[in-house]
């Protein structure tokens, strides 16, 4: 039987795909594609990377997420996408499944792919750029020099919290920060560290700015993250 795929696209920028993703985005049947559906309107960060490479709206298939704690629709989208995908698979379709930054941190496609390994499917996966590699190299800084230890972490609430990791890091990168941004925010300023914020980074609407102080009225998206270094 053919191989399924799962193909990461990449933070935003279009033309951060690998040359092995974009071959096989153009050789399979379909691609399952994730998006969000927030009080009634469907969005997807991902559609506007295949379209621009031409993908035909005909092999697209979209699954989309409540943005919500609560996981029960998630589950449902998630299991009915895995029904969909393993029909089109048993009808000798080449399909793909796509998700933006990359495929192992915090991607859709991890439960997808779960379910798929479970059905016993033959799954191959591509890796891709992922969103604070691409907001350091927009800072024009490292991450990381010699020895020093990186730590990745979401959902940060307090300033506590960020303390207690730099015992241990030389650098951390918040993700999903909008959710304690108002808590902390004020907090930074008053830390002797270096901090790059960024949202929603190789698309248009790219802003990112090491001036936290223009962010105190500002709307966080969820596509945002913050690089902070000793």
């Amino acid at each position: 039987m053919q191989t399924i795929y799962g193909i990461a696209l990449g933070p935003g920028d279009p033309e951060l795909l690998t040359i092995k993703a974009l071959r096989i985005l153009k050789e399979v049947d379909l691609i399952f594609y994730p998006g969000s559906y927030t009080n009634g309107i469907k969005k997807s960060f991902v559609h506007p990377i295949l379209k621009y490479h031409g993908i035909a709206d005909k092999k697209l298939n979209g699954f989309f997420l409540n943005m919500a704690t609560d996981r029960t629709q998630a589950s449902e989208v998630y299991s009915q996408t895995v029904q969909d995908i393993e029909s089109a698979y048993r009808l000798g379709k080449k399909i793909a499944i796509v998700c933006e930054g990359d495929l192992s941190l915090y991607a859709s496609f991890s439960y997808i792919l779960a379910q798929l390994q479970e059905l016993g499917l033959s799954i191959a996966l591509v890796p891709g750029i992922n969103s604070f590699s691409l907001g350091a190299a927009q800072h024009q800084v490292p991450l990381s020099l010699l020895n020093d230890k990186i730590a990745v972490v979401p959902r940060v609430q307090d300033i506590e919290e960020i303390t207690k990791y730099f015992e241990a890091f030389d650098t951390v990168i918040l993700m999903k920060i909008r959710s304690g941004w108002k808590t902390f925010q004020p907090e930074l300023s008053k830390k002797n560290w270096s901090c790059y914020y960024c949202e929603r980074l190789g698309t248009d609407e790219e802003y990112i700015t090491t001036d936290l102080s223009l962010l105190s009225n500002r709307d966080i998206p969820y596509f945002s993250l913050l690089i902070i270094k000793k």
